[in-house]
């Protein structure tokens, strides 16, 4: 439990697995609960992280969202973060972890309205997801490339990736 802005919050940690058996780390953040009561249902907004990088760029949304009362619910894509996977695919299969996430959201019904949050590859994958499910009530993209051909290239010509 956390405070924001004289308001109490909570996270809720848990794993889903994907269409491939991995497991993906998430993290849901919401009003508190009060004793006795269900959770709180609000809008949610996933938030989709970049290449190389976690869940845990939505820490930098926490404060504009929490306070309007809109969940954030975020989870390290397959490949990343402390979810299972050794490599990410830049949107394709990236597209079928946030069809998880969605699933989970909708059939639980802790969301009254669900939107995107995506930065570079997060904001790729919630485009193209966007372009098939039209139930979402708004996308934000920050950064997505425009061209998966000319990524690949800068990508090969940058040299070998340290790991």
């Amino acid at each position: 439990e956390f405070q924001l802005e004289g308001r109490a919050f909570t996270r809720v940690d848990f794993k889903l697995t994907n269409d491939r058996g991995h497991l993906l780390e998430c993290s849901h953040f919401l009003p508190r609960k009060e004793k006795g009561q269900p959770l709180p249902r609000v809008p949610c907004v996933i938030y989709l992280h970049g290449n190389s990088s976690a869940r845990i760029e939505a820490y930098d949304v926490l404060p504009w969202l929490l306070p309007r009362d809109i969940s954030v619910f975020c989870f390290d894509f397959a490949g990343s973060g402390h979810s299972g996977g050794e490599f990410v695919s830049l949107g394709h299969f990236e597209q079928q972890d946030l069809r998880i996430v969605i699933s989970y959201l909708r059939d639980n019904g802790v969301a009254t309205a669900i939107g995107l949050w995506g930065r570079s590859m997060g904001a790729a994958t919630a485009a193209m997801h966007a372009g098939v499910d039209h139930g979402l009530v708004a996308c934000v993209l920050d950064s997505p490339f425009a061209d998966f051909n000319q990524l690949a290239t800068d990508l090969a010509d940058s040299g070998p990736i340290r790991l």
